[in-house]
């Protein structure tokens, strides 16, 4: 039963685990990779850094622009409704509660200024922790034509209030890469060797958002404080 007006959220692993997504097609070009390179700051500070420039213009076309390599991290959104909301059978969920909480990325070769791609889904991990459920969902994407892999993402959904759909005692979890696929890495405890400060501007979750990340969150204040979160200006 629905409470406080949110939808009733429920877990249905077996149904979830048995769902086949479809593969979906798409393509980008030159214009996509330096709006992602905008949003996520390039030349935000000097509209002319050389060390930057080259991710969002170049003399000699731009074709020769370079990909960011987290430019990748925005496939997986084809396979949703652009607001980070995947439809996985069987699980039911209040989206305004839904949190993005990692994207892990391997990438296999060096990323094309433009591509027609595709990606194959899967539910990679599933695990129930009491008040949420963990949703894992891996994109493996490859070039259309060549059917070379290019890259794959694994993008952690954190859904808040989606939970206890098995025994407390010994709670549902699922996976299916290895405990050990990413090393630990120990932070030593010592002065820095170098310190990097940068600002991100006001306004750059709007930009950002074109890219295809269309999650209210980032950008209606009604959405983000029904969600439980403060707004400032």
């Amino acid at each position: 039963m629905a409470t406080n007006g949110r939808p009733a959220a429920s877990v249905d692993p077996d149904v979830a685990l048995a769902y086949k997504f479809p593969e979906a097609s798409f393509a980008y070009d030159e214009r996509d990779v330096a709006l992602y390179a905008l949003g996520v700051g390039a030349c935000g500070a000097d509209a002319v850094d050389d060390k930057e420039l080259h991710l969002v213009h170049h003399r000699d076309g731009q074709r020769h622009i370079k990909a960011i390599p987290t430019f990748v991290s925005l496939f997986p959104n084809k396979n949703s409704n652009g607001r980070g909301i995947i439809n996985v059978p069987g699980i039911h969920f209040d989206a305004s509660l839904l949190l993005h909480g990692q994207q892990y990325i391997e990438i296999y070769k060096p990323i094309p200024s433009c591509a027609s791609v595709v990606n194959k889904v899967k539910v990679a991990g599933l695990h129930d922790k009491g008040k949420a459920t963990i949703l894992e969902i891996e994109t493996t994407t490859s070039l259309k034509d060549s059917g070379e892999v290019l890259c794959m993402n694994r993008s952690t959904i954190f859904l808040r209030g989606a939970g206890g759909f098995s025994d407390s005692s010994r709670p549902y979890s699922y996976t299916t890469y290895p405990a050990n696929q990413i090393s630990r890495i120990s932070i030593p405890n010592s002065t820095p060797s170098a310190v990097y400060e940068d600002q991100t501007q006001q306004s750059q979750a709007l930009l950002y958002r074109l890219s295809g990340d269309y999650n209210p969150l980032h950008s209606d204040p009604m959405v983000a404080q029904v969600a439980g979160y403060v707004t400032s200006t």
